[in-house]
């Protein structure tokens, strides 16, 4: 295991866009992206009729590497890994551009294969995102990857030799296509993707990768006003993509550039970006579009870590993402730890009284709250609740749904019923009463359990409920004194008692 810290670059040379990200690379698998600079370089539209890129297409590809090679300069990257895909890939006088980019700025470029191209981006998938199984999907300017991925492990893969720029150069005219354009796209692509057995009615959920899938995405939260700026793990379904789709269809060229959510420079792309999408869908079945943020360039760095043995590879995105918050904010681990042990305890008092119907997926909501337990008293403890809620709302979270995030926001920094209140309001409508009564009541456990564990002592080993006649006895059994425990519970329980709507007496005893 290598647990020297390190500062690591990927570049991307798209036939669309070319991409430089720096990441900085702790110990324990915890892996942050610190710059990601993109040019929109468009090397796919300097391929010739001989498919030769021309001097201009070179020219540019070297001014923006030499930009690069000084922003990585600036980081003090410690290593840098140099990979290019369809538009080089295609490229006639690809030994003759590789010389020239080793000469000039001293890096060796890696020319993907197509199946390799697939590969790294579902690698990138698959440890963001919380499905087992999925379809991926990276529409770049010259190439499409497709892969199908079963219980997290990819099964099947296809390099498409189209893109956006080399679709619009087939089928578009214009900067806009006309109706009979798009019929025309649409029957390719639908005819095109008939020929992948696998793909046929597989009835998987597709996740986006790249820029055209998040610019889709960012259209639809701002048709929607949607409360929360982040598109990673976001979901649409097919109507949705529809919407955007006639959106654009009513807009003339100079009204496509001002779309809220829409790249400038993706302006003349988008549209057939939007049928590929829908066609890919609607073979597949989908029952819903995920965008993810990560792909390509962190799968190539995600292998790389993994030959080194600098990563565990077998770690739930979720569980990386929680340990990479308790590092990065300096929380109590230890402190967590304990706290959980204890709300697990009441938790299963409380299940096993059939006092409220609590499941399996509720213990672990509590478990992945509890670790990242007011992490907003980094920055200031008096405002720990209002910090703690908006850091996870707006924080990319690996392995959680948009609902999920907000439902470990609403745990982690449960404080008051009115705090709950206000913090749920923006998202009232994405849980169901039940699901707000549960949440309440997870995060009133939790909060008591942290107001038990003050101490770090650890002296909760058993609780049980017992019914009273007017009230509910709660027994907490501990193996060493517990005055200060007991003061600090009594003050803190009427939230407890708010969430179950019963009164409750508690009781400390010595444990047998």
């Amino acid at each position: 295991m290598i647990n020297m810290a390190r500062i690591l670059a990927v570049i991307d040379i798209g036939s669309n866009t070319i991409r430089l990200t720096i990441y900085n690379h702790k110990a324990d698998s915890i892996l942050k992206e610190i710059e990601n600079i993109k040019v929109s370089a468009r090397l796919q539209n300097y391929l010739n009729s001989e498919q030769i890129l021309t001097s201009e297409g070179l020219n540019i590809l070297l001014d923006t590497l030499s930009v690069f090679k000084e922003v990585v300069a600036l980081h003090r990257v410690t290593s840098i890994k140099v990979v290019a895909t369809a538009a080089i890939r295609r490229a006639q006088n690809q030994s003759e551009i590789k010389q020239l980019i080793h000469k000039k700025m001293g890096f060796s470029v890696e020319v993907l294969p197509g199946e390799s191209e697939a590969y790294y981006g579902f690698l990138g998938v698959i440890h963001a995102t919380y499905l087992k199984d999925g379809i991926t999907i990276d529409i770049g300017g010259g190439s499409t990857e497709i892969t199908l991925f079963s219980n997290r492990k990819m099964v099947h893969t296809h390099s498409f030799p189209f893109g956006v720029i080399s679709l619009k150069q087939q089928f578009i005219k214009d900067k806009i296509p006309t109706s009979e354009e798009l019929s025309q796209l649409s029957s390719f692509l639908q005819t095109t993707f008939q020929q992948i057995d696998w793909l046929k009615n597989c009835r998987l959920p597709v996740i986006g990768i790249g820029g055209s899938a998040r610019n889709i995405a960012k259209i639809d939260q701002a048709i929607k006003n949607y409360p929360i700026d982040s598109i990673h793990q976001y979901e649409i379904n097919q109507q949705d993509i529809l919407t955007v789709q006639e959106k654009l269809s009513l807009l003339t060229y100079e009204e496509i550039q001002r779309v809220e959510g829409l790249s400038k420079e993706r302006s003349d792309i988008i549209i057939p970006a939007i049928e590929v999408f829908l066609a890919l869908y609607q073979i597949v079945n989908a029952p819903f579009f995920q965008i993810s943020r990560t792909g390509i360039r962190d799968g190539v760095l995600y292998q790389q870590l993994i030959n080194e043995g600098s990563i565990d590879s077998s770690q739930q995105p979720l569980q990386r993402s929680l340990y990479q918050m308790a590092t990065e904010y300096d929380l109590d681990v230890e402190k967590r730890t304990q706290a959980a042990k204890t709300a697990e305890k009441i938790f299963n008092a409380i299940r096993n009284e059939e006092m409220v119907e609590l499941n399996e997926d509720n213990l672990k909501d509590l478990r992945n709250a509890s670790s990242i337990y007011k992490l907003g008293e980094f920055f200031e403890r008096d405002s720990a609740t209002a910090h703690t809620f908006y850091l996870l709302s707006i924080r990319n979270i690996d392995g959680l749904s948009h609902r999920d995030r907000i439902k470990l926001a609403l745990l982690a920094s449960y404080h008051s019923k009115k705090s709950f209140k206000e913090n749920i309001n923006p998202f009232r409508d994405w849980f169901t009463n039940e699901d707000k009564q549960k949440i309440k009541i997870l995060g009133a456990i939790l909060k008591f359990s942290f107001i038990l564990s003050s101490t770090k002592r650890d002296i909760i080993q058993d609780v049980r409920f017992i019914h009273g006649e007017d009230n509910i006895n709660m027994e907490l059994f501990c193996d060493q004194s517990w005055k200060v425990e007991q003061q600090a519970a009594g003050k803190q329980v009427k939230h407890l008692e708010q969430a179950l709507g019963k009164s409750i007496s508690l009781h400390f005893k010595w444990q047998a």
